[in-house]
């Protein structure tokens, strides 16, 4: 930068939904799907003329005043993003049947969870205790660790969860934000963070415990969430960056991101280096999205995630199953205890015999065979299984 010239960096999402600091250069910024302001100040905040404003992460369809008819804003679009509106669908079940072709099968796999398990849906608006709080976030963190890990794919809110666990506490409190938990018993099994400014709600962080992913829960959560903000009468929501097939089947639209670049248009060393740092940003996204036209992006992210691989590699079981065995007068069994945290890598073997079969956890018994190694055996009402552990 020249001589005098500082550059102010703000990023929308981490500084103005997380931390809720007011908006530099900026008076008033409006949201156009829902018309309202979500930020106005009496003058604008701007600590010298020679200052260069440069706000990453804008959505498109936010509309901000610059009441200085000195300082010019340049908008560069950077990545899509998408939305749901709540006004174009009546409720959920409306939703579900505009944007899938089966959505009884969402109705299924709730009734598969709730059948074989003692669910309980709950959504922190406005009160938490910080003991809850505690509990929630550390399951939160263990369960995300653990199925990117599975995954063997980097995760960048793992990164950032310290502040995610700074932040969320008072944001909650203050109905700044909603935490979404689906419960088996007393244990979370699905959570999702969303931010709040408005009637926008932002999906934020989101994970579920991997032994149950045979039910669907990650979307089962979701539908939750869909409830919960017609009833509260939201009218936005905002699914963030991203482009995923999931993602796609569920939005009515996408918008683009933008870094603003803003400077006083009298000051010419700061004209000077405005441009310079519009057309780098410029020449940046342009080469970024020509890449993603040829998949670049694709080959990026399957060579990271093989380093990862690489630096994290586990020892994965393989497991053998057999279906209704006839036990034999040699086999000795010893029952089990499936919350036993000694036995939890059979979790998610004995949840799919449940959901593959209409039984509830309450109704099967599991078993070890004493005479062989690594062998177990599930009996349900009707059909049984063996699990053979190499």
């Amino acid at each position: 930068m020249l001589k005098g010239i500082k550059l102010i960096k703000y990023n929308v999402l981490n500084s103005f939904l997380e931390k809720k600091k007011p908006f530099p250069i900026y008076s008033n910024v409006v949201n156009s799907f829902t018309n309202t302001s979500i930020y106005k100040a009496k003058a604008a905040n701007i600590d010298s003329d020679k200052n260069i404003y440069c706000i990453s992460d804008f959505p498109d369809y936010l509309k901000a005043e610059l009441n200085n008819k000195n300082w010019k804003a340049k908008r560069i679009n950077t990545f899509k993003g998408s939305l749901i509106f709540f006004k174009n669908h009546e409720n959920t079940q409306q939703y579900l049947k505009t944007k899938f072709n089966t959505p009884k099968r969402f109705r299924i796999y709730q009734s598969k969870l709730e059948n074989c398990f003692n669910i309980e849906y709950k959504s922190f608006y406005g009160e938490i205790s910080k003991k809850e709080y505690d509990f929630l976030f550390d399951a939160f963190y263990k369960m995300l660790k653990k199925r990117f890990s599975e995954k063997q794919i980097k995760n960048t809110d793992l990164d950032r969860w310290d502040t995610y666990k700074e932040i969320a506490y008072p944001l909650i409190n203050s109905k700044d934000a909603v935490l979404f938990v689906i419960y088996d018993n007393e244990k979370p099994i699905s959570l999702y963070l969303n931010l709040i400014q408005n009637k926008t709600i932002y999906g934020y962080i989101k994970t579920y415990d991997i032994d149950y992913s045979k039910f669907s829960v990650g979307f089962t959560n979701f539908i939750q969430q869909l409830r919960w903000c017609f009833e509260n009468g939201f009218e936005v929501y905002d699914l963030l960056k991203g482009n995923y097939p999931y993602k796609n089947k569920l939005i009515d639209t996408e918008f683009y991101y933008q870094k603003h670049v803003i400077y006083n248009s009298k000051s010419l060393f700061a004209v000077i280096c405005a441009n310079i740092i519009i057309a780098k940003t410029q020449v940046f996204y342009a080469l970024v999205n020509g890449l993603k036209k040829f998949n670049v992006d694709v080959l990026y992210h399957s060579i990271t995630s093989f380093i990862h691989k690489l630096n994290t590699r586990e020892t994965k079981e393989n497991l053998i199953i057999v279906n209704n065995i006839e036990l034999t007068t040699t086999d000795k069994l010893c029952k089990i205890d499936i919350t036993d945290e000694s036995f939890s890598f059979l979790k998610r073997a004995v949840y799919t015999f449940l959901y593959h079969n209409k039984e509830s956890l309450k109704t099967v018994e599991i078993f070890k065979f004493k005479n062989k190694l690594n062998t177990f055996f599930i009996k349900g009402k009707k059909k049984n299984q063996k699990i053979e552990i190499k």
